[in-house]
């Protein structure tokens, strides 16, 4: 004889249960409801016993969208770690650190600092980040990533930038100007320009342009300026002076000079500001696109015929190739261009440049490109816009001989631009699929019902930059856990590595009842199919059994047992007369239940649309707790540790198979795990 037969004759012959109480004294964490005979937890722990802690929350990296494109909700550990119960702290996933594992963490920034998205958004250095902006999307302190000190590069600021020039074979650009007007009637006090990261020295307004020029050409990021003042000698005045600035050995379209301006008083409030009447338009390119860039040592290995500039056409000290000439496109192995491009020289001034065809690049195409990706981290370009287009994402380096990327140890992808799912040896610890936030919300769902809803479906949404980037574990659901026969449960956590054990109703919740449906149906030929929680049955004639419609529902994977009844003596579910009424009791499946969907186009009936009609009569009100809120769930198993005088139960009170702790036992009891 089984152990659970064993245990339902004995128990049908056992005197009454015990009284209502909790167990033990709630881990001396919380208080006991005598009335419910539950744990009411002190502040910081969980469970039906109190005897868990919880764990700072943040917001999640990823998880299942709750509506269309909203999406990162709170979440135990930002779904990112796993929770310490015995001390309330979490262990976050490698590469996220914080109290909650809120924050990824940033790269090394070898010569740099690290900065949040936020931040990177407010920093305007013309060197890193060109526009001041905000930036408050889910991820504004959650991703951070390197300020790069002058002269660095790379997402971790570990390779050297080679010196930029104009290319001395290119004709017809011109030099940027910028022009500083001031005016001031008798103020006192001081300004100051800011150029790429560097700010030179207190100017006043009596200064010359003699002043100017050798404050601006004191600063290592500015080679070479003329400055003439338009009247006057002074850079301010009180009818307003204009000063014109001449980048002469500075190419490029250039940053705008910053003010700091400290001028106060006078007889009217002086003015200071910067414009840029002309933009310049010489190449401000790596080597002059007439060498090599060793990222490494920030060298430039000049083509035959090119040498360092001053950055005005003149030879000079640069190490920026910008000087020389050309009869030739430059050549690999003989071949010009690497075979790779295209070579300018033909027409009255040919430059002998190669134009390198896609996936090539450098001053004789020999280098190779990387794949882009959404960067993962960069400065916003205008409120809460963000995210663009970058090689190897931001989070990886480029190899550019082969044209791959060397990805950060998080990040997986061509382009680095996915980040890899949680788990040990394979993905979701083996018990779930790896998912991006785009599929996560195709399976997003509430009472087992799917919602419909999507994320990051329509492109180019700022919001939702990382629908197909960020992934998570959709874990395994309705899985056997034993030791009992219906003893189903879920795994869990971000990894999928916990398990969670099987629901029921807490047996002493008096009154509770199951859910009720009611199919109406009207109909003289053909079949009808329903469906539940996204499982249809197979085809139900508007002729079947109660039995065979019995079976047909109990067959989905998503309904375990129900009781089919036909009103008024029917014998079949649907009537050409009038609809016959057929109610459907969830026997097993507990709390409010989402209705049951009809198909009807295959039934058939002569005078009217045939029809089936689904009504709930009465809303499942049985708690689906977990252990049935009457042991502790040994996540390691998935088996319920149920308290003194519980077992398993059947789902309606009984002695049962579902391994969930509803049956109230009238002689103490250990668990049967």
């Amino acid at each position: 004889m089984s152990l659970l037969r064993c245990l339902a004759l004995l128990l049908v012959t056992a005197p009454l249960a015990h009284a209502i109480t909790c167990d033990g004294t709630c881990s001396g964490h919380g208080a006991c409801d005598g009335n419910t005979g539950k744990c009411k937890c002190f502040a910081g722990y969980i469970g039906t016993s109190c005897k868990h802690m919880s764990c700072p929350q943040g917001v999640a990296w990823a998880d299942y969208a709750s509506a269309t494109d909203v999406a990162h909700d709170m979440a135990e550990c930002s779904n990112m770690g796993l929770c310490d119960r015995n001390a309330g702290v979490c262990k976050c996933q490698a590469g996220f650190e914080g109290v909650a594992c809120e924050r990824m963490s940033c790269p090394t920034c070898t010569n740099g600092r690290c900065v949040s998205m936020r931040e990177a958004a407010e920093i305007l250095d013309n060197t890193n980040f060109f526009v001041a902006t905000t930036y408050n999307l889910w991820d504004a302190d959650k991703i951070f990533g390197c300020q790069c000190d002058n002269g660095f590069t790379g997402f971790d600021c570990s390779q050297r930038e080679c010196p930029k020039g104009d290319d001395p074979m290119t004709t017809g650009q011109v030099a940027e100007v910028q022009q500083l007007a001031c005016t001031c009637d008798g103020c006192t006090g001081s300004f100051a320009l800011t150029f790429r990261r560097r700010t030179t020295a207190n100017l006043l307004p009596g200064d010359s342009a003699a002043a100017l020029k050798s404050a601006l050409e004191k600063l290592d990021t500015i080679s070479g300026v003329t400055v003439t003042i338009g009247a006057g000698a002074t850079l301010c005045s009180a009818g307003g002076t204009t000063t014109q600035i001449t980048f002469t050995n500075n190419p490029g379209n250039v940053p705008t000079l910053l003010l700091q301006n400290r001028l106060a008083g006078g007889a009217a409030t002086p003015s200071l500001a910067i414009t840029t009447p002309t933009p310049g338009t010489r190449e401000e390119a790596y080597c002059s696109n007439r060498g090599m860039c060793d990222l490494g040592s920030g060298i430039c290995a000049c083509n035959t015929g090119f040498t360092g500039s001053n950055g005005a056409g003149a030879a000079g000290t640069r190490g920026d190739c910008g000087f020389g000439t050309a009869t030739a496109c430059p050549t690999v192995n003989g071949v010009v261009c690497n075979g790779q491009g295209v070579c300018d020289n033909t027409g009255g001034a040919p430059t002998f440049r190669c134009s390198c065809n896609v996936g090539f690049t450098g001053f004789d195409c020999s280098l190779r490109t990387c794949p882009q990706g959404v960067a993962w981290f960069d400065g916003a370009t205008a409120p809460d816009t963000a995210h663009a287009m970058a090689p190897c994402s931001n989070r990886g380096t480029c190899d550019t001989k082969s044209g791959s990327c060397a990805c950060g140890a998080l990040f997986t992808g061509s382009a680095c631009d996915v980040l890899k799912c949680p788990g040990a040896a394979t993905p979701c610890n083996g018990h779930g699929t790896c998912k991006t936030m785009q599929q996560l919300a195709l399976a997003s769902a509430r009472n087992g019902e799917l919602l419909g809803v999507t994320y990051g479906a329509t492109l180019n949404v700022a919001s939702t930059w990382d629908a197909g980037k960020i992934q998570g574990c959709d874990c395994t659901k309705n899985y056997y856990l034993g030791p009992y026969a219906g003893a189903l449960g879920e795994f869990r956590d971000y990894d999928c590595s916990a398990r969670f054990c099987p629901l029921g109703a807490d047996p002493y919740e008096a009154g509770r009842v199951n859910e009720k449906q009611t199919l109406a149906c009207r109909a003289e030929n053909g079949w009808f199919a329903l469906t539940f929680r996204q499982f249809t049955t197979p085809r139900i004639a508007f002729d079947a059994s109660a039995v065979t419609l019995k079976t047909a529902l109990e067959s989905l994977p998503t309904i375990d047992a129900v009781s089919v009844t036909f009103a008024g003596g029917a014998t079949t579910p649907c009537g050409g007369a009038a609809a016959i009424v057929t109610t459907i009791e969830f026997t097993t499946e507990q709390g409010d239940l989402p209705l049951l969907t009809a198909s009807t186009a295959a039934l058939y009936h002569s005078t009217v649309t045939p029809s089936v009609v689904v009504a709930e009569v009465q809303a499942g009100t049985k708690a689906n707790a977990e252990c049935s809120s009457r042991g502790i769930c040994d996540r390691t198993t998935g088996v319920c540790q149920c308290f003194n005088y519980f077992l398993s139960s059947d789902g309606d009170g009984n002695v049962g198979v579902r391994g969930d702790c509803g049956f109230i036992s009238p002689f103490p009891t250990i668990a049967l795990s």
